[in-house]
């Protein structure tokens, strides 16, 4: 790994913008091939194993920076943040009530339930209301402040490491759009399974690059537009092989169903079409419309997996 500077500055901080070399973090390769260019940022394809990742990148020490308050009511949420992550409250609980409708069909509250990434807390509340005792962590100290504020729960700020939960303490665990956030997946999952329970349970949502959606819009996907705070992109493929290093094994994926706002839906044309997108947000507020909630498919993959025993010491192969 190595560090240089490039012209330009961060978003919010006005720092010179530093980016880090890294090497493929599921088989540990250096070589990679660039497969596209978003915003600036380089995404590579491992020559090895075929995972997609941001190289170079912005470093891990950034963190403070890029989930800041900023990043929750962000200037350019169409490739950093939110527009506003409070308006889409009703939504993001919904689709949390989905999830567990679906994780209650495999352990049933009271039971001890982890989400790594809780943001302000929201799926932690609605968690609290079936009766699961559920606890977070939060890399931002702004939105863990508002977790503990809003959902009452325990809320570990920091990473998931930093956090020195014990071993074998949580029957489930979730991450719903963090993984592709982290600077060390691998290194993550292995630190879910050691807090998880003997045979417990990990319920995930991931931007599927591997998607006919993904293959059709190339570098219009949304997933890349995200490069700025995404740093991994996985296909089902790359993903089960890394649940299983990890000692995971992946149970089902299924397509993830998002019940959000229409306004937040339309914040999505932006990238796409700057113009489309001002004449929707124009009609979509005119009318009153932005709190309606609409079911949004064909982004996120919905991922299950059960603990079955301890990661792995070495790499995994290539083959």
């Amino acid at each position: 790994m190595y560090w240089y500077c490039v012209a330009g500055t961060t978003e919010w901080t006005g720092k010179p913008l530093t980016l880090e070399h890294v090497s493929c973090n599921l088989c540990r390769a250096e070589e990679a091939s660039a497969y596209c260019t978003v915003n600036d940022f380089q995404i590579v394809r491992c020559d090895s194993c075929g995972l997609l990742y941001t190289n170079p990148r912005r470093p891990e020490s950034e963190l403070p920076d890029i989930y800041s308050e900023k990043y929750y009511v962000s200037q350019n949420p169409s490739t950093l943040g939110y527009d506003d992550y409070c308006s889409h409250a009703e939504g993001l609980k919904r689709s949390f009530e989905k999830h567990l409708e679906l994780i209650e069909k495999y352990v049933r509250p009271p039971a001890a339930i982890l989400d790594v990434g809780c943001a302000f807390g929201y799926f932690l509340e609605v968690a609290s209301s079936h009766g699961w005792r559920p606890e977070g962590v939060e890399v931002s100290s702004f939105a863990a402040k508002e977790a503990a504020r809003s959902a009452g729960a325990t809320i570990h700020t920091g990473t998931l490491s930093s956090a020195h939960l014990p071993g074998s303490s949580y029957d489930v665990a979730t991450m719903w759009d963090v993984l592709e956030h982290t600077f060390d997946p691998t290194a993550e999952l292995a630190e879910v399974n050691r807090v998880l329970k003997p045979y417990g349970y990990l319920f995930m949502t991931v931007p599927n690059a591997g998607s006919a959606l993904a293959r059709i819009m190339g570098t219009h996907w949304y997933g890349f537009k995200k490069v700025a705070e995404h740093n991994y992109f996985f296909s089902k493929n790359t993903l089960r092989r890394m649940l299983n290093k990890t000692g995971f094994a992946l149970l089902q994926t299924k397509l993830g169903i998002w019940p959000c706002s229409l306004r937040f839906l339309v914040t999505k044309l932006e990238p796409y079409s700057p113009t489309a997108y001002r004449i929707a947000r124009k009609a979509v507020n005119g009318l009153g419309l932005g709190h309606m909630i609409v079911n949004f498919r064909f982004i996120d993959m919905l991922v299950i997996a059960r603990k079955e025993g301890d990661p792995l010491r070495e790499p995994i192969s290539s083959g």
